[in-house]
């Protein structure tokens, strides 16, 4: 079974989206169909981690254009292609641009589950990826301008001596607010700070 696990599904097909609803539903995740791109676009940001099925060949707008919107604004968000007949090029080119799989219909159920199976360990991952970067960004609210100079520097320069003297300032103060810095994130590291904002724009 798979609690609380959603599946956003986007056809044009409403027979598709109503055999993924019928057959999704009793192995515990938890399907919502979308019956345009547009529609699931204007609903990413309010939308919970999840795996995506997006047809490729979508009636209202191409499913590329589907998948790099996808995943420049959700991380926490595994694609799967899908369509019928598709070549070798397509379905290549798909995982070159980031999809974790390629689904050719029709498909059997278990082909379906093996492939949701496969990809769930990998929406865990970007899930906690995605929640400690927007925490990371949230943190960055409580800093200070010359804090936030610190991150900057320190961002491109592991050493204390070098943001020193970028910033014109003492060794001391920069260690100084790297420990308040620190303390703020509530880290031990300042490059798990780096690592978490590794995706985020700065102030």
């Amino acid at each position: 079974m798979n609690p609380g696990c959603p599946v956003y599904i986007v056809d044009h097909d409403s027979k598709t989206r109503q055999y993924l609803v019928r057959v999704l539903r009793p192995e515990g995740f938890e399907p919502m169909p979308f019956s345009c791109g547009a529609d699931f676009i204007e609903a990413l940001d309010f939308l919970a981690p999840g795996i995506a099925l997006v047809e490729l060949h979508l009636a209202d707008m191409d499913g590329g254009a589907v998948q790099e919107e996808l995943l420049s604004r959700r991380l926490d968000m595994p694609l799967i292609v899908m369509t019928e007949s598709p070549d070798i090029p397509t379905a290549v080119d798909a995982i070159k641009r980031g999809a974790a799989d390629f689904l050719e219909k029709p498909f059997a159920d278990s082909l379906l589950f093996k492939m949701l199976a496969e990809v769930r360990p990998m929406l865990e991952r970007r899930a906690e990826i995605q929640r400690r970067r927007e925490s990371a960004a949230a943190h960055l609210e409580s800093l200070t301008k010359r804090e936030l100079d610190i991150v900057r520097a320190l961002g491109s320069s592991s050493s204390n001596r070098d943001v020193a003297d970028a910033l014109q300032i003492s060794v001391r103060t920069v260690e100084m607010h790297r420990a308040s810095i620190m303390k703020k994130f509530g880290v031990k590291r300042f490059s798990e700070i780096i690592l978490d904002l590794s995706d985020s724009t700065l102030p």
